[in-house]
């Protein structure tokens, strides 16, 4: 057989080339299909992961916010003055070394040191100021759907 009757031979009245080209055809198409596809729901994947490091982003500047207002030296000197906390004496600072003998002698605890009363106007200067607008924390993502075939 010649490559020319190749070109003429003919299966139940069809060319031998327009089954093969005919069977290309379709895996090409089928294959094409299924990329869409899965780039579709990979595309999705990658804005949900976009999404939450967005929230994610909100949420650690609420915390570094949080943590800049505990953190405010006149609010700790407050806290001290509450609770009648004074610096440590010198005598009951210690070296490394005598640690060991410190541990030996283990005193046993004091009593512990009430604390004054507080005025709730006093805990109410305390509090954190409002939330920013854009730190408003969103509501959870939908669940996950099926992949729609394009069209």
């Amino acid at each position: 057989m010649t490559v020319a009757g190749v070109f003429n031979r003919r299966v139940r009245g069809f060319r031998v080339v327009e089954v093969v080209g005919g069977g290309i055809l379709l895996t090409l198409v089928t294959s094409v299909y299924l990329a869409k596809t899965f780039a579709g729901s990979e595309r999705q994947e990658i804005g949900r992961i976009e999404q939450e490091i967005q929230d994610e982003a909100v949420r650690k500047r609420l915390l570094e916010a949080e943590v800049a207002h505990l953190e405010q030296p006149r609010r700790i000197e407050r806290l001290a003055q509450m609770m009648q906390l004074k610096p440590i004496a010198p005598d009951h600072e210690i070296t490394e070394d005598a640690l060991i003998d410190v541990a030996r002698r283990r005193e046993l605890p004091r009593a512990p040191v009430a604390a004054a009363p507080v005025a709730p106007e006093d805990l109410a200067a305390d509090a954190p100021e409002a939330l920013p607008d854009d730190a408003a924390i969103p509501p959870p993502p939908p669940p996950p759907q099926a992949p729609v075939a394009p069209r």
